[in-house]
């Protein structure tokens, strides 16, 4: 690939190389995206990440957590070589070590069920029924393609 891209999507945690269109072009990275509203982030010294503004909203299945960054990304993610002062390149990475740096989440809804020693207020035994649901994290690294 002639200007390689790394994009990791968040919602299936696959992270595969790329071809960006133009480099010299924000509009080449927001079709990558998915997105016209697009924010920066810095990666390292030499290296950018690229992520749609709104991706974090309610409803949200998946999200990605970047080592290092306070807030979590979501929707696809775009790692660049760059800073921003010059056109965008490939990475001068591998992907292997950009995805050390991700960790793929999902929320998990587990079922708690009746214990059959439980009582209920009448004194019926609802043993095995649903009593709640417990709300856990899923967390996994990057799929590599």
């Amino acid at each position: 690939m002639k200007n390689c891209v790394y994009l990791l999507e968040s919602e299936t945690a696959i992270f595969r190389a790329a071809e960006l269109s133009d480099r010299n072009s924000v509009a080449a990275i927001s079709n990558l995206i998915g997105s016209d509203l697009i924010q920066m982030i810095r990666f390292d010294d030499m290296h950018s990440l690229f992520v749609e503004e709104e991706a974090l909203r309610a409803g949200l299945t998946a999200f990605t957590i970047f080592d290092g960054y306070p807030t979590p990304l979501a929707g696809k993610i775009a790692l660049l070589g760059g800073n921003g002062s010059q056109p965008y390149c490939s990475p001068s990475i591998t992907m292997t070590e950009a995805a050390r740096r991700f960790q793929c989440c999902r929320p998990v809804l587990d079922p708690v069920f009746v214990p059959a020693d439980q009582m209920a207020q009448n004194g019926l035994v609802l043993a095995g029924s649903l009593e709640s649901l417990q709300v856990r994290i899923d967390r996994r690294s990057p799929l590599l393609l």
